[in-house]
């Protein structure tokens, strides 16, 4: 499991987790100036380009909480000039094919704004972006990929109209105290920003962070803000623990399949007439295991 920490509310340090969907986003979508600055500083880091302004579109239903109504949780944007644009915030590898799930959504972005009539020059350029807290392609360390529609034999890309973009957290490079903070691409800051925010450990290269960046800065100001919200805490925490429940599920049936395998294997050893304490070392079942395996009518009639 990914590093999800501080899950509660403790008095000595109180950061939420910017890694969980609805507090990474709810630093970028509400109706402040810090707000919007750390939108358009993301999003320059992520596409390359700078970003000077841009608009965050309603697509949410209300939340359970009434504070929550304000909160995307994907974020839909649009550029002065018409790009489109969509956030989301992975923390979790839920083994989907998020490949093909970006390729649907920035699909999806350009299909709505194509119109019968239109002049095709005037189609604006769409992005899926994504912040993901795994590896996603594991072949490549590369921390940040910038997909384009490309021909597979010589790479001559087309109109850079449909764009894909994914930002992997544990590719980034590591980062310490020698490290000089405004030499580094503002990819790898934001990375590090969103990786280390809720690290009591980490807080020094925060406050580094924030000093080289402005958006940083304004990010921070925003993840303060949100922590004074206790709905969040409680999702938070009961998100941390759905989580545990999933991964110890997972756990719980890798071992019992394990055991089972343990078993058959036992119970086909105990008809080749080997001795317990063999079985015992081969399958590592206990002596009390095996006693109960010999006398299963099944196993005696063999």
């Amino acid at each position: 499991m990914q590093n999800m920490q501080n899950n509660q509310n403790p008095n000595e340090f109180r950061r939420l987790n910017p890694r969980l969907d609805f507090n990474f986003k709810g630093i970028f979508t509400q109706d402040r100036p810090e707000s919007r600055i750390a939108l358009k500083s993301f999003l320059s880091a992520m596409i390359g380009e700078e970003v000077t302004e841009v608009t965050v579109k309603e697509n949410e239903p209300a939340g359970q909480y009434e504070e929550q109504r304000g909160i995307r949780y994907d974020i839909n944007c649009v550029f002065a000039d018409g790009t489109k644009a969509q956030i989301e915030m992975q923390g979790y590898d839920r083994e989907t094919d998020y490949g093909r799930r970006a390729e649907y959504y920035v699909s999806r972005l350009v299909s709505s704004v194509a119109m019968v009539g239109d002049d095709w020059g005037n189609l604006p350029r769409a992005y899926q972006i994504s912040v993901l807290n795994f590896k996603y392609d594991t072949g490549n360390e590369s921390f940040l990929h910038r997909y384009v529609l490309a021909d597979m034999t010589d790479g001559a890309t087309l109109e850079g109209v449909i764009n894909v973009i994914f930002l992997e957290l544990p590719k980034l490079p590591p980062v310490n105290d020698d490290t000089d903070i405004e030499s580094l691409p503002s990819a790898v800051k934001w990375g590090k920003f969103i990786q280390e925010a809720d690290n009591p450990d980490k807080q020094d290269l925060i406050d580094r962070l924030s000093k080289s960046e402005e958006g940083i800065m304004s990010a921070d100001a925003m993840l303060r803000t949100l922590n004074n919200t206790d709905w969040r805490w409680i999702e938070q925490g009961k998100i941390f623990g759905d989580e545990c429940d999933r991964i110890t599920g997972l756990h719980n049936a890798e071992r019992r399949g394990e055991r089972n395998k343990a078993l058959s294997a036992a119970r086909n050893m105990l008809a080749d007439k080997l001795p317990p304490e063999k079985i015992a070392q081969y399958t590592g079942l206990s002596a009390g295991d095996i006693q109960a395996l010999a006398a299963e009518p099944a196993v005696q009639g063999m």
